[in-house]
């Protein structure tokens, strides 16, 4: 791959590219605090058809930062990237938050994808108003800590451990290079995730919309795959070893598409692309081949 950047805004936006620059364009776009390393995978899978960009969107990766973030901002660095490089008709993925992202940006310019892939991306389950508030405060500690400058990681093997903990389903190797691939060294000698801690202040901007979530959906009108882990609700704590959304709450989503199909993939949980690697390539490639061109 080569690393490349480009202007979104006042930011350098880092991304990466892969294959024949002749092949159909894909855009691949990472979730919140995480970064374009998490799809090495499946961008190696499908660069031999296809030439394969991956974003570090605002305040991640090795992205520029700015001192707060709105919902906007990201779907902004998206649609800014797929004009500065002049992509026509991309095929556009996003895992998680950057699935949000993208559902939202392929609403607003529906003219503009081929098809759209979203893994886990239909936003989170849906929580009380008390709940809200209460994240809401623990967003204002968050941005006080980010403000005061936080603690480092001693070393990579405490990284390690930390991202073993957050990801258990990750193999020791897997791990080991995300972790290298996901910290820099700070001045004093400790290390730091390469994300912006200032990402809290997206938690005390609003919270997420399911209804104009829905209505962004609606108007997209390319073929679109849902992608979940069969076992994704252990990553809000509120499901564990079933799907993060509960039957009926999956068929209001689902509803709210034009276009849509919904695969569940075995032994997954919200980390698709970690846990299943192969079962999402081969997933992906089979939708996108019944994509007209």
């Amino acid at each position: 791959f080569r690393e490349r950047f480009y202007r979104s805004g006042p930011l350098r936006i880092h991304f990466r590219d892969w294959g024949n620059p002749e092949n159909p364009p894909i855009v691949l776009i990472h979730g919140l605090r995480d970064h374009s390393h998490s799809f090495d995978d499946l961008a190696r899978g499908l660069s031999r058809d296809y030439r394969v960009y991956a974003a570090d969107l605002r305040g991640h990766g090795d992205s520029e930062t700015t001192p707060y973030y709105a919902f906007g901002h990201f779907v902004g660095d998206l649609r800014n990237l797929i004009r500065a490089l002049r992509l026509e008709r991309p095929i556009v993925i996003g895992h998680s938050f950057g699935g949000e992202v993208v559902g939202q940006w392929a609403g607003a310019f529906p003219e503009i994808p081929r098809a759209v892939v979203l893994l886990e991306g239909m936003g989170p389950p849906p929580h009380a108003m008390k709940w809200r508030i209460a994240r809401h405060r623990m967003a204002w500690k968050a941005v006080d800590r980010a403000q005061a400058g936080g603690k480092g990681l001693p070393d990579l093997e405490a990284a390690y451990e930390r991202l073993r903990s957050k990801n258990p389903r990750l193999s020791d190797a897997k791990a080991r290079e995300l972790t290298e691939l996901g910290t820099r060294a700070r001045e004093d000698g400790t290390l730091e995730w390469k994300f912006d801690p200032m990402l809290a202040t997206m938690s005390i901007t609003g919270s997420f919309s399911m209804e104009t979530m829905c209505a962004f959906w609606a108007e997209i009108a390319c073929p679109t795959l849902l992608i979940n882990g069969k076992e994704s609700g252990e990553f809000w704590g509120d499901r564990p070893g079933l799907p993060y959304l509960a039957p009926d709450e999956l068929s209001k989503r689902l509803a709210a598409f034009r276009n849509a199909k919904l695969v569940e993939i075995e032994g997954a949980g919200h980390m698709v692309h970690f846990d299943r690697p192969k079962e999402l390539l081969a997933e992906v490639r089979n939708f996108l081949n019944t994509v007209p061109a």
